[in-house]
């Protein structure tokens, strides 16, 4: 009896037990087959050479392949050849260490790591380090799956510990794949997340959750390290993260319309080049944004040239459009407030008692988010919190809907929380941090119910404000409670309203003129 034989016969007896009679009848014959196949190649141990072989043949049949190939991984179990499949992945891989083993292994070790450690041992470790927050286990099978194709990466670099810059590189490789469409974009995040969660456990024996934002470079090394230099120097004007965010993306568009890769690129840019930008950037971005962008570029093209990257001052060429402001905020007709109200009764509470928060009270969208426990006077029906967008306390009544909404998300549907978070609103998956924005929730309320608004096309929570600002100038309401209500502090902010209030106006003169003209209306300009 040959190696070869005598290994199958092991396997077959393994698989006995756990095989029904018919199953395992089947396997023994697809064995047969294989040892068919290395008599003809002169084969009588298992190889490398053999698996391949008896893989090919799979006769055209996705079936008979998938059965080949597993029977070859019971076979590599037993001989330990070592067999690698055509992606160069072993067909048995190694077990990750335990958790106690893991335990074990980082007793006494400083972060962030200095000396070498093995990436089996880091990925139990990450998974340890998330398990706070109750990840749900398809949620946990996906990262798993994700560390991994890291380890399989780091395997096929001949490399079993763990390196931040082979990490780097597995995280530039999926980019690229994604990019070109070879990798979906839900494996690339799971597969980059994973991935920066090893770094921040090397680097800090822990891991805190946040959202990971996206750092877009710029194409070549070179303008890479100005970008650097320029945000550098935003950072130094004590410019907010948003305003520092918008203030990249226009520099990246500029270096990417201008196809500038060196500071020679840079040196020798022309009036026609700007021109070229602003065009590339009208095409991309609606009127009210350019009006914000201009502005921006023109700043941009100071700094290089006050840097010394440009010979000429560019800002010149930029000349902001005209923008007509004053417009007539939208708002949601009282059609579409009945069928909304009507349709949150089948939505989430989540969602209902949000809807009611904007519709009933004009809250804002950060308002809501950041509602808490403490904000809510049960006992005297009140809402008193602190705007965000101004700093200005603001008292509201809690009207009995919007409060049993609110008590019944509580009670029946708000995830539960081993801390004492104090915000209401949270994630529906884990980990069940604070809700960011309700904005995705009200667009998808508009699209399901096809409410379009008047006077616009917004789809977020803000179009509730205005609807309730509507809703009290139809009442007749004086302005100076609708400003108390909304919670207004500059007259500025008062404009859209009674812009709104123009036009219910006009309105109501062109319908009385229609009657005064047996119907057929004034054309009045």
């Amino acid at each position: 009896m040959t190696k070869l034989e005598s290994d199958i016969k092991t396997v077959l007896q393994q698989i006995n037990s756990e095989l029904a009679a018919e199953t395992w009848e089947s396997r023994r014959r697809y064995f047969d087959q294989m040892i068919r196949l290395a008599n003809s190649l002169e084969i009588s141990e298992p190889c490398q050479y053999l698996y391949d072989a008896y893989v090919a043949d799979d006769r055209g049949s996705e079936e008979r392949r998938e059965l080949h190939i597993r029977c070859v991984r019971l076979l590599d179990a037993v001989a330990g050849t070592g067999a690698r499949d055509e992606y160069g992945i072993l067909y048995n891989e190694p077990p990750l260490p335990s958790m106690t083993a893991m335990q074990k292994y980082f007793n006494n070790k400083q972060y962030p790591l200095e000396e070498s450690v093995s990436i089996d041992h880091l990925i139990v470790k990450a998974e340890m380090e998330m398990q706070y927050l109750n990840l749900t286990e398809s949620t946990i099978g996906q990262y798993r799956h994700a560390w991994i194709d890291i380890r399989r990466f780091f395997q096929a670099n001949h490399s079993a510990e763990y390196c931040e810059h082979l990490l780097r590189r597995f995280i530039n490789e999926i980019e690229q794949e994604r990019n070109d469409g070879s990798m979906k974009e839900w494996k690339w995040k799971i597969n980059r997340k994973a991935a920066l969660v090893l770094i921040e456990v090397a680097n800090t024996g822990q891991f805190q959750w946040k959202m990971i934002g996206i750092d877009i470079g710029c194409a070549s090394a070179v303008i890479e390290t100005i970008r650097q230099q320029y945000l550098a120097s935003l950072r130094h004007r004590n410019l907010s993260h948003k305003t520092i965010v918008l203030y990249d993306y226009v520099f990246r568009k500029l270096m990417e319309f201008t196809e500038s890769e060196t500071t020679n690129d840079l040196a020798s840019l022309t009036h026609e080049k700007i021109q070229l930008v602003i065009e590339e950037l009208a095409d991309i971005c609606n009127r009210r944004s350019m009006a914000t962008i201009l502005p921006i570029l023109r700043a941009i093209l100071t700094y290089i040239h006050e840097a010394g990257f440009a010979a000429k001052d560019f800002s010149g060429v930029v000349m902001s459009g005209f923008v007509q402001k004053g417009s007539v905020a939208c708002y949601i007709s009282k059609y579409d407030q009945a069928a909304l109200i009507k349709q949150i009764d089948l939505e989430p509470k989540r969602t209902k008692a949000i809807v009611l928060l904007a519709l009933k009270l004009g809250l804002r969208d950060c308002d809501i988010c950041n509602l808490t426990f403490q904000r809510i006077d049960w006992r005297n029906d009140k809402i008193r919190l602190l705007q965000e967008k101004t700093e200005e306390p603001i008292t509201l009544p809690l009207l009995p809907d919007v409060g049993n909404a609110l008590m019944d998300y509580i009670l029946n549907e708000k995830p539960k929380r081993d801390d004492r978070h104090p915000y209401i609103f949270l994630r529906k998956q884990a980990p069940h941090n604070k809700l960011k924005s309700a904005y995705s929730i009200c667009s998808k309320l508009f699209k399901k119910l096809a409410i379009e608004p008047v006077n616009g096309s917004s789809k977020g929570v803000h179009v509730f404000r205005y609807t309730v600002a509507y809703n009290l100038l139809a009442a007749k309401t004086p302005h100076q409670v609708i400003t108390d209500i909304l919670g207004h502090v500059s007259k500025e902010s008062d404009k859209p309203y009674l812009s709104m209030e123009e036009s219910m106006l006009r309105n109501a003169f062109i319908g009385s003129a229609s009657v005064k003209d047996g119907g057929y209306g004034t054309h009045i300009r």
